[in-house]
C-alpha cells in the first residue's frame, strides 16, 4: 500500500513540477503568446456531451491568437476537487484556472490564500445572480459560471398521460401519484442511492419544504441539523422508502441504474439536475417523452415552489498563479460568458442573457430557475469537506426501513458540532 502510495504521487507531482517550470517560464516573459493552462472536466472534442468546451477553447483562441490555452481535462470536478486540486492547492502549485461548482470548496482555496480576486474586472460581466454568487466568497469574485443546474422532477409524460395523472403541485399530490403509480405496477422514482449524493437533492427539498430557510439557520449554527424540519423531511423519506417509492433495492442502485430505468420507462420520475436535460432529451438514449417540473410544496409548511435547490454546473475559477496573466484571464472568462462561447451547449441552464435553451426540456427546466426567488447551494459543495460525506451517509440511513432518523441526525448534529462550532444560544 506504501508503494502504491508513493507512485500515485509521483505520477501527479511531476507533471505538477513541470507545470511549475512552465509557470516560471512564462514569468520570464519569453516571447510569444501568453500561456494559460486550464484544468476542467470535459474532454474537448465533438462528442454531444463535450461540444461546448469544444467550441470554448476553439473560439477563443480564433479570437485571441495572442493567448495560449492548454487545457487538461480531469474528470468529475467533486472527484478533482478531493484529489488533484487539493494536493496542487497544498503546494502552490496550481494551474491559472481550474473548473469548479464553486460553493465552500472554493471557498476553502481562497481562505488558503491561493485564489486570485477578479471583483472589480468581473463585475460588468452579464449573468445570473445566483450563478455569480457561487463563484464568490466572502464578498470577493474569483470566476465566472456560464452554467446553472437547478433540481427538479423529470416526470415520464407518455407515463403520467395514460394513467390520467397529472404533475403534483403539493407532496399530498405526489403522494396520491405515486400509490397510483404503485398500483399499476410503476415504480414511482428513481433515485441511485447506492452512490450516495444522488439521494440529497430531494432531501434537501424536504427540509425546505416543511422549514423554509432551516438549512441556512443551522449552517449559520442558528439551528440543530437535528431540528424538526430536517427530522420531519427524514421520516417523510423514510415513509416513502417503506412503501417501495424507490423500488425494491434503492440502496443497490447506482445513478447510472436511475437513468436507465427513466430511459426504458420503468421508473416514472426522478429528482436530480438539470444537467441531465441534454441526455433526456436525446432519442438515441431515451424514447421516453420526459419533463421537467418544480418540487411540490408541503401544505402548511414553509418553503415555498419558488425555493429552487441548485449550483453552478460549469465554472471557472482564477488562481493567485494566475496575477500576471490577468488581462489573458478576464478575456477569457468574458469570452466564457459570451452569447457566442454558450451558444453550442446542447442541455445546460446557461446563466448568460440572450442564449435560447436548444432542447424543450431545458427551457423547461430554464423557466424553473428564472421563476426562483431564492437558489440552496448543493448542501455537499456548501458544508466544510469535513461534514459532507457524514451527511450523505446520514441521508443513506433514511432507505433503511427500521432505522431511526432522528438518532441519525441527531448524531450528524455532534459531528457540525466539532468541525463548526455548538448552535448559538
Amino acid at each position: 500500500m506504501k508503494k502504491f502510495t508513493l507512485v500515485c504521487l509521483a505520477l501527479v507531482l511531476v507533471p505538477l513540477m513541470a507545470f511549475a517550470q512552465g509557470q516560471s517560464d512564462t514569468a520570464a516573459k519569453e516571447s510569444g503568446p501568453v500561456t494559460l493552462t486550464i484544468w476542467g472536466r470535459d474532454i474537448p472534442d465533438t462528442a454531444a456531451d463535450h461540444i461546448y468546451v469544444h467550441d470554448l477553447i476553439e473560439g477563443f483562441q480564433k479570437a485571441n491568437p495572442d493567448i495560449k490555452l492548454e487545457y487538461i481535462p480531469l474528470g468529475d470536478p467533486g472527484l478533482a476537487d478531493k484529489t488533484k486540486i487539493t494536493m496542487a492547492a497544498g503546494v502552490d502549485q496550481l494551474p491559472e484556472i481550474v473548473q469548479s461548482w464553486g460553493g465552500s470548496v472554493m471557498g476553502g482555496y481562497a481562505d488558503a490564500g491561493r485564489l486570485l480576486d477578479l471583483t472589480s474586472e468581473l463585475a460588468s460581466i452579464p449573468g445570473s445572480k445566483a450563478a455569480s454568487d457561487a463563484m464568490s466568497w466572502k464578498g470577493k469574485t474569483y470566476g465566472v459560471a456560464p452554467f446553472f443546474a437547478v433540481a427538479g422532477i423529470f416526470l415520464n409524460e407518455d407515463i403520467f398521460a395514460r394513467n390520467g395523472l397529472k404533475a403534483p403541485t403539493t407532496i399530498v399530490e405526489m403522494e396520491a401519484v405515486c400509490d397510483t403509480l404503485l398500483a399499476k405496477g410503476i415504480q414511482p422514482f428513481a433515485c441511485g442511492a447506492k452512490d450516495k449524493w444522488p439521494a440529497l437533492a430531494m432531501y434537501m427539498y424536504l427540509v425546505n419544504r416543511y422549514g423554509g430557510n432551516a438549512f441556512d439557520r443551522a449552517q449559520a449554527r442558528t439551528l440543530s441539523f437535528a431540528d424538526d424540519a430536517f427530522v420531519n423531511a427524514a421520516k417523510t423519506y423514510q415513509m416513502w422508502v417503506k412503501k417501495g417509492y424507490f423500488g425494491t433495492k434503492p440502496l443497490g442502485e447506482a445513478y447510472g441504474d436511475a437513468q436507465q430505468q427513466m430511459a426504458i420507462g420503468k421508473a416514472a420520475m426522478m429528482v436530480t439536475g438539470s444537467w441531465m436535460c441534454s441526455q433526456f432529451s436525446n432519442k438515441e438514449f431515451t424514447d421516453q417523452k420526459i419533463g421537467f417540473y418544480a418540487f411540490p410544496v408541503v401544505t402548511g409548511g414553509v418553503g415555498k415552489v419558488t425555493d429552487v435547490m441548485g449550483m453552478t454546473d460549469i465554472g471557472f475559477f482564477a488562481t493567485k498563479n494566475a496575477e500576471a496573466k490577468k488581462d489573458a484571464v478576464v478575456r477569457f472568462f468574458k469570452y466564457a460568458m459570451s452569447v457566442e462561447a454558450c451558444a453550442s451547449e446542447p442541455g445546460r441552464i446557461c446563466a448568460v442573457p440572450g442564449v435560447p435553451a436548444k432542447a424543450e426540456l431545458t427551457g423547461m427546466a430554464s423557466k424553473v430557475f428564472a421563476a426562483s426567488q431564492s437558489v440552496q447551494f448543493w448542501w455537499d459543495q456548501d458544508l466544510p469537506p469535513a461534514v459532507t460525506s457524514p451527511l450523505n451517509d446520514t441521508i443513506q440511513s433514511f432507505f433503511l426501513p427500521n432505522s431511526d432518523v432522528a438518532s441519525s441526525l441527531k448524531a450528524f448534529e455532534e459531528l457540525v458540532i466539532d468541525e463548526m462550532g455548538p448552535v448559538k444560544k
